[in-house]
């Protein structure tokens, strides 16, 4: 059989560069805006803190940043609270409370923005050491997870009284939550049912691995072809095998604190969202629509009853790009405005203590970079189709499919965030099963157009 004609089959070497360098920018952008906006600010993470007030011998304390109600209802034991707006009042060491005066100081709020803000102040201000805890509470919670030992409850025990080895929580100061004056407890803890813990070990021991090998099998299949929706889609295999071994190595090797290791985890899932929609952009048009072919006369002849090739004056399908693009543009602004989800809490799946939270910085990613990054792709799409005039439709493609990466994986995320916020193991089950159903969507389509796609070498 043979394949498909070789008109603009290999992508030109240009092309590809743009591609690989609009990819490289956008996987740098955030990292550096990062580092710019936190870089110069001391910060510890929550194990480290814990360390220093432990090994500190009274010259370290915790400062909680938040409101008095918020601290009232509700803090880390062993912490005093000094309030944002008092810290942005202080100009000098004397401008302390009396009870953190001559210490260093660990200061910590809900997710670790305010806390920032504290510090840089008063390292401005000279009023040093004094450092942001990362990822504030909601961090904290998940580290106390990490240090729990890994046993399990003897049969019949209620899991509060598991916890708790009697009347008291387990562990001292800076292992407990205090509300009030009185009233010590556990860090937030949810029980979750056998089949929740079933589902999570399904989703992350069973699905992740399937579909994992599935990508790198997908991707080896079609390596040697070279047309260029099958190439966009090898590449989307690669980026999305790359992504989920970034996230299975933040899971393993780092009991996901990697700030670093689950960014690389949703690059890669955004930059696989792209190339898979560029392949089914590209392949439609290729094979199906001809909208970009010279020679050949467009699917859509005879619903638009004329055509730009011969002598029309406009393209009825490149006017609908018109309307769908800044569409979409419109539905990527859905992504920060989103609210925030920041429960943390501690339960156990089959004997083993695990936190189940998504940190406000990996939010931030998803809603704000995301967002940015999709609507200025949109942007440049409907840019070239309205300036540029040769091969308009072909770059137009591509700034698309560099937004609908970004979009796809952040409205993903801002949906299961929404949903399943107070019992994020369904969170991560569905979050798995959707890329499951995704890899088996791309098996089945190749699999069942095999004969196109796939052409034997004779």
């Amino acid at each position: 059989m043979k394949s498909t004609p070789a008109t603009n089959v290999n992508a030109p070497r240009s092309v590809f560069r743009s591609v690989l360098a609009l990819i490289l920018a956008g996987g740098l952008a955030p990292i550096v805006g990062y580092w710019l906006l936190f870089g110069g600010i001391p910060t510890v993470t929550p194990q480290e803190a814990k360390r220093l007030l432990r090994e500190g011998s009274g010259g370290v304390a915790l400062a909680d940043v938040r409101s008095p109600e918020s601290f009232s209802a509700g803090r880390i034991d062993g912490a005093e609270n000094w309030p944002l707006a008092a810290i942005l009042k202080a100009q000098s060491p004397d401008d302390l409370p009396a009870e953190l005066r001559g210490k260093t100081l660990l200061l910590v709020c809900d997710v670790g923005m305010a806390s920032r803000v504290a510090a840089w102040h008063l390292n401005e201000r000279g009023i040093k050491p004094a450092f942001s805890v990362r990822g504030g509470v909601q961090e904290w919670i998940r580290s106390a997870a990490n240090e729990q030992p890994r046993r399990r409850p003897a049969a019949g025990d209620q899991i509060l009284d598991w916890l708790r080895d009697g009347t008291e929580p387990q562990g001292g100061a800076f292992d407990r939550w205090r509300i009030g004056q009185d009233r010590v407890v556990e860090f937030p803890f949810r029980r979750s049912p056998v089949l929740e813990q079933a589902a999570a070990v399904i989703a992350y021991f069973f699905f992740k691995p399937i579909y994992m090998a599935l990508s790198v099998v997908v991707a080896a299949m079609i390596w040697r072809n070279r047309s260029p929706d099958i190439v966009a889609l090898r590449w989307g295999m690669v980026a999305f095998f790359l992504g989920e071994a970034a996230c299975a190595v933040n899971y393993f090797g780092y009991c996901e604190t990697s700030y670093l290791w689950e960014y690389l985890h949703g690059f890669g899932m955004l930059v696989s969202f792209g190339f898979v929609a560029y392949s089914l952009l590209e392949g439609i048009d290729r094979r199906i629509l001809r909208l970009s072919s010279v020679d050949d006369r467009c699917a859509a002849f005879s619903l638009c009853g004329g055509c730009v090739k011969y002598g029309e004056p406009s393209c009825a399908l490149k006017q609908m790009f018109f309307v769908i693009t800044p569409t979409l543009l419109v539905v990527s602004l859905m992504l920060p405005t989103a609210d925030w989800r920041d429960s943390s809490y501690n339960t156990l799946v089959f004997g083993t203590v695990y936190n189940y939270a998504h940190l406000r910085v990996h939010q931030q990613f998803e809603n704000w970079c995301c967002a940015l990054a999709a609507v200025a792709m949109f942007a440049a799409s409907i840019s070239i189709l309205a300036v540029k005039r040769e091969n308009s439709i072909a770059a137009a493609k591509i700034a698309f499919a560099a937004g609908m990466g970004p979009l796809t994986f952040g409205a993903l995320r801002m949906a299961l965030g929404a949903a399943y916020d107070q019992n994020r193991v369904w969170y991560l089950f569905w979050e798995e099963t959707t890329e499951l159903l995704f890899i088996f969507g791309v098996c089945l389509t190749l699999w069942i157009f095999r004969r196109a796609l796939l052409p034997e070498r004779r």
